[in-house]
């Protein structure tokens, strides 16, 4: 069984992977092109627990969805999105997990929220590395930042 993120309110219900984040900044890379970059980065990914999905795209957003690979018949695990933004000459893109499911096992509930750890989060890792190595291979001045859930 896994507990959703469903009804969590509140930054500190969260389990601290869900905050983990990629960050990227580039003067030469426009809006469009980092969301392209941000779709083959997802695209690239194959791990044993999800498998990720391009969902919704808009000019300053694309959403992905995560399946368990494990486990079909149980849906979605994750969703997130990069959004890009124009400001100050460059151009600004950053992940952010939107819902997510966690590992639950028989003493889940002794286990603190901040501490579980959420199914697929490897993919996750996966992902903002790739990105984050596409967006240096077209820029190699582009700024790079992790937020960490670990």
């Amino acid at each position: 069984m896994a507990l959703s993120s469903v009804g969590t309110r509140g930054w500190a219900a969260r389990p601290w992977q869900s905050k983990s984040s990629v960050s990227v900044a580039s003067s030469t890379i426009d809006a469009a092109r980092m969301l392209e970059l941000t779709v083959s980065a997802a695209r690239g990914v194959e791990d044993d627990r999800g498998w990720i999905t391009v969902g919704p795209r808009t000019p300053i957003r694309v959403d992905f969805l995560m399946r368990d690979l494990a486990r079909p018949e149980s849906g979605e695990i994750m969703r997130f999105r990069v959004e890009a933004e124009r400001a100050a000459g460059r151009v600004t893109a950053r992940s952010a997990i939107e819902s997510f499911t966690m590992k639950d096992s028989g003493i889940g509930g002794l286990v603190p929220v901040a501490n579980r750890r959420l199914i697929g989060f490897s993919a996750y890792e996966s992902f903002m590395e790739r990105f984050a190595a596409l967006v240096q291979a077209e820029d190699i001045y582009s700024v790079v930042s992790f937020t960490s859930g670990r």
